[in-house]
């Protein structure tokens, strides 16, 4: 059925002028109430912005809700990248310093920056040390651990004065015809050129220590430094070496303690840096003896080739001569050959570890001492070098390398374990600490009467140190065979 829209097309009953009328009024209300309606939004958007005017005649939220609700993120909220973070560099600035210093009062003088103790002692501060450890004595009072202190090695007198250093060309070559004919080993000339000329040095009095330090006595000065101090705890170096970073090692470190297997308390400790070996005199009140000091001690007032005598012996240090068992091999407790003891009454300065003394190496420093115009007094060595001084032979080596005259080197950060050390002391400030002069009963010393032994080869642990030219003249050549 079609809709109908006739209403409006019906027959007029009458006039039709009151209707126009009324479209004509409701037509400019209208227009009115636009017009009108216009002039609010207009107000109202100049007073709220567009964005309100929007919401007024949209009736929705706007796309910028947070201007209507009022709660504007704070600019500071988002912090915008630096130089810093976006350029790192490897070396920062004293201006980066500051930017990135965590603490709450961060440092701003440069200087207090520059001043920062760096962990690798420099060579001029290792030029200045011997003025300090191998002076008269003197020096400040130290605390020595209380778990230390009843293990301190007892100490012996070395008189002092003038005595000849080093060895002739003829005595290297007598050493080297024994080592090939005597005890098949494979020595060379060159291995004591850096052992002569000889020469007159003159010393003060000192004393040293009876034996070779033991095991128990440095891991109580480690235990004493706290866990984790054999990394970096000896003048900013490592001081030894443990299980955990040599297998060969001796130490064991439980990231607590450190320790070692009872049987091993009274050998002499091995597998310690120089910087070990000269932390550990310091802490008891001693340092490292000198070059010529320790010479003096093994030699004695004789000036013998060996603690005992000018023939070596081999019943009275343990070298590589007679070669044992491998599985037996090794350094034997420091009280070990007590008929070998030195005139001052001083146990395996031949064989059984080699010692840390407290000189840097040279091959040539025998040369120049020799050909000084004044008097070589105390002497300490050259002021700098890369390796430092080994004195003394060992279980590992020949009988050659045990002489008291020979020299060998390493490196001051290395661990191996043919090295040890003792300690010496100025007679000053020591003649009180504990052990200090304790009679020692000794066998009576002689000469020596060089057991002759002929077992197996064995290579020298050391490669030959350069050839260096000097005043008396090359080492004589060995005829062939010996």
């Amino acid at each position: 059925m079609a809709r109908n829209y006739g209403t409006l097309r019906g027959r007029r009953s009458g006039s039709a002028a009151w209707q126009w009328i009324t479209i004509g009024f409701v037509v400019g209300f209208g227009c009115a109430a636009v017009a009108g309606l216009a002039l609010v939004i207009g107000v109202a958007s100049g007073a709220l912005g567009e964005d309100a005017a929007n919401f007024l005649v949209a009736g929705r939220p706007t796309q910028t809700p947070f201007v209507i609700t009022n709660t504007p993120a704070p600019a500071t909220d988002t912090p915008q990248p630096t130089e810093v973070l976006v350029s790192p560099t490897p070396s920062p600035t004293v201006g980066q310093v500051e930017v990135l210093a965590p603490t709450a009062t961060p440092t701003t003088d440069p200087n207090t920056i520059q001043v920062e103790p760096s962990s690798t002692p420099t060579e001029a501060v290792q030029a200045i040390a011997p003025l300090a450890v191998a002076g008269a004595g003197g020096g400040a009072a130290v605390q020595i651990p209380a778990a230390l202190a009843p293990l301190i090695s007892p100490l012996r007198s070395v008189d002092g004065g003038t005595y000849q250093m080093g060895t002739t060309p003829q005595e290297v070559a007598d050493a080297v015809r024994q080592c090939v004919d005597e005890f098949e080993g494979n020595c060379q000339l060159a291995y004591g050129e850096d052992s002569f000329p000889p020469h007159n040095v003159t010393i003060d009095p000192f004393q040293m220590e009876v034996t070779e330090v033991t095991y128990e006595q440095f891991l109580a000065f480690l235990n004493s430094k706290g866990p984790n101090s054999h990394r970096n705890g000896c003048d900013g170096q490592v001081c030894a070496a443990t299980r955990a970073e040599d297998q060969n090692s001796n130490i064991i470190f439980d990231s607590a303690n450190y320790r070692v297997n009872p049987v091993l308390n009274n050998f002499p400790v091995t597998g310690i840096t120089w910087y070990g070996a000269k932390a550990y005199c310091e802490a008891i009140g001693r340092r490292l003896p000198t070059e010529a000091e320790w010479e003096r001690a093994a030699r004695g007032p004789q000036n013998f080739l060996y603690p005992w005598g000018n023939t070596f012996d081999v019943t009275l240090a343990n070298t590589s001569r007679p070669r044992v068992e491998a599985s037996l091999d090794g350094a034997e407790a420091v009280d070990s050959y007590p008929s070998g003891a030195s005139a001052y009454g001083l146990l395996n300065l031949a064989g059984n570890v080699a010692e840390w003394v407290y000189d840097w190496y040279s091959p040539t420093y025998y040369t120049q001492l020799s050909q000084s115009a004044t008097a070589v007094i105390n002497p300490t060595g050259p002021v700098a070098g890369t390796e430092r001084v080994v004195r003394g032979g060992s279980w590992d080596a020949v009988p050659f390398f045990s002489r008291s005259v020979h020299r060998q080197s390493y490196n001051p950060v290395g661990e191996t374990l043919w090295i040890g050390f003792r300690c010496a002391a100025d007679v000053d400030n020591n003649t009180a600490l504990p052990g200090a002069d304790t009679p020692l009963t000794l066998p009576t010393q002689s000469a020596g009467t060089g057991a002759e032994e002929t077992t197996a080869n064995s290579q020298p642990t050391l490669p030959a140190p350069p050839p260096v030219a000097t005043s008396s003249g090359p080492l004589p050549t060995l005829a062939p065979g010996g």
